[in-house]
């Protein structure tokens, strides 16, 4: 949890910083957030989000579930454009994307790493 504190620490109740989480049980199920895209003023108005589904949750609806409020809720908020990373293959994660309106804009080789290896991270984008 310490080496999680500065993760939480940038999401909030409001603005267009907020984190959901799914739990069943007492277990979390999946989360869905926005964070910063970058530092510079000029991209205040485009965010980074991000979702996870555990793999016991994948094919139960907590993904469209979680996105769907999470989009819902950041309906008021000054943000002009979504921008989301997933390492690929990912025939989920794409098809959840594609569902809520993100388009494919470029892949990044090797960009991402996890479980000792590198992937090609696909960046897709969404009006608000």
């Amino acid at each position: 949890m310490e080496r999680r504190e500065a993760w939480f620490a940038q999401f909030g109740a409001t603005g267009q910083h907020r984190l959901l989480v799914a739990e069943e049980n007492g277990l979390v199920t999946g989360y869905a957030g926005t964070t910063r895209f970058r530092p510079k003023a000029a991209y205040e108005t485009t965010v980074e989000s991000s979702i996870y589904c555990a793999p016991e949750a994948v094919g139960m609806d907590t993904g469209r579930r979680l996105y769907a409020k999470l989009f819902e809720l950041l309906s008021g908020e000054d943000i002009h454009r979504f921008v989301a990373g997933y390492v690929l293959p990912n025939a989920a994660s794409e098809a959840l994307h594609r569902r809520f309106g993100f388009k494919v804009v470029g892949v990044f080789s090797e960009n991402g790493r996890k479980f000792g290896k590198y992937w090609d991270v696909c960046w897709a984008e969404r009006a608000r």
